[in-house]
């Protein structure tokens, strides 16, 4: 191998110093900004397998949020389904005793005084 080249087998794996991405809390974040840190050099499979496992966690984590979301949403949506076909059922049961008290009332019309209303 030359001066200049290197294997990339042998060439460590630079994570962030954190080691996960979660959030960090108030105020740590303009710390590491003041302190200008740089990646750390993890050269130890074990350590890199330790940090991999900690990012698998982290994204296994934010599935179950994730999933715990998308069932709530899902049961929102059931409830408001049903909750529109009530008030559809409601407004058919309206509209039916609205027609037949029409028509009842068309039924049981006064007497005109005997002149017939102009057609349109």
């Amino acid at each position: 191998m030359t001066k200049g080249t290197q294997d990339s087998a042998s060439k460590p794996a630079e994570v962030p110093a954190s080691g996960n991405r979660a959030t960090p809390p108030p105020g740590a974040a303009a710390q590491q900004a003041a302190a200008g840190q740089q990646p750390r050099v993890v050269s130890r499979p074990e350590d890199v397998a330790g940090l991999v496992l900690m990012q698998i966690d982290l994204v296994n984590a934010r599935k179950d949020d994730l999933t715990i979301a998308i069932k709530g949403l899902a049961d929102l949506t059931r409830q408001l389904v049903r909750a529109y076909g009530e008030n559809m059922q409601t407004i058919e049961q309206l509209q039916s005793k609205l027609n037949k008290l029409g028509r009842e009332a068309k039924g049981a019309a006064p007497p005109s005084n005997g002149k017939r209303k102009p057609s349109r």
